[in-house]
């Protein structure tokens, strides 16, 4: 039994909007983005054990090995930081997996949050950050306030403040999507590199929404292309009342906006007609 230990909740993201503006010299796709975290968990709880690195739990859609980020996160700070402590990380995953919605990157980052913490070691939000984006290119997000534009590859992050009082349904398909796949496919779908929003944060929230809704995510187009019954689902939700109807990052899970909480009927009526998962959540802050 482990003497001491830190559980930490991680939440999902939702991509408000994402634009591509093309192709980087690294062979990377430059992106532009503006991301929110939501109540939607997996849970950490950090051990010290005798020795080494340990990851368990009782999900059968992730391995539990060393190919996991989150074992990586853990021997990252590790080699970083030279602690001979075993860690021992049980996962409660809740997170849908390739979905667009983060649950790995922000795994990762929590478990170089909780690690450092459980430990005492002597590092900044920002080393961490740093280290964070060794890992995966979402990582760094997950030590904003969880509002921010990220740009580059995603490894960079501005925090914004905005209203953030709107409810999120989110969908979340019976298929995932593969990250590489996407980017590989997005030229043969966008006929032209986008160009970068501008806003002014000092809006209200319906001001918000109205600005979000025509920016929208560059991956739509190769995911509905392939399945038609995420543009269906979509247009559903746009006409149910939902301001804004978008792809959370590379999909496959999308959501609707909503000013205030629809009735729950809505969710069971797509869970009804699509067979798929509906989450009704807000956003939340990082601390």
């Amino acid at each position: 039994m482990a003497d001491r230990s830190v559980t930490i909740d991680t939440p999902a993201k939702i991509n408000l909007f994402l634009k591509i503006l093309g192709k980087r010299p690294d062979g990377y796709h430059e992106i532009y983005s503006l991301v929110q975290t939501v109540d939607l968990y997996d849970t950490l709880t950090i051990s010290e054990i005798g020795r080494g690195t340990e990851l368990i739990g009782t999900t059968a859609v992730v391995p539990l090995d060393s190919s996991n980020i989150i074992w990586k996160a853990a021997e990252l700070l590790r080699r970083q930081t030279g602690f001979t402590q075993g860690i021992q990380i049980n996962l409660t995953k809740r997170i849908p997996v390739g979905a667009g919605l983060g649950g790995g990157s922000s795994d990762a980052a929590a478990t170089l949050k909780g690690v450092t913490r459980l430990l005492h070691l002597n590092l900044s939000r920002q080393q961490l950050q740093q280290l964070g984006a060794t890992l995966g290119s979402d990582v760094p997000f997950f030590f904003s306030t969880g509002s921010a534009i990220i740009s580059g590859r995603g490894e960079m992050v501005e925090e914004v403040k905005m209203a953030s009082d709107y409810i999120v349904l989110l969908v979340v398909p019976d298929f995932a999507i593969s990250t590489a796949e996407a980017y590989a496919q997005i030229r043969i779908c966008l006929t032209n590199f986008s160009t970068k929003p501008t806003f002014d944060w000092a809006k209200t929230n319906a001001e918000l929404l109205a600005l979000l809704e025509p920016v929208g995510n560059d991956f739509e187009g190769v995911v509905t292309s392939g399945h038609p019954a995420v543009a269906s689902c979509m247009q559903f939700l746009r006409e149910a009342g939902a301001h804004v109807v978008a792809l959370s990052g590379s999909g496959s899970a999308f959501f609707g906006l909503f000013d205030r909480a629809p009735d729950p009927s809505l969710a069971t009526m797509i869970s009804g007609r699509f067979g798929w998962q509906v989450f009704s959540l807000c956003p939340v802050k990082l601390t």
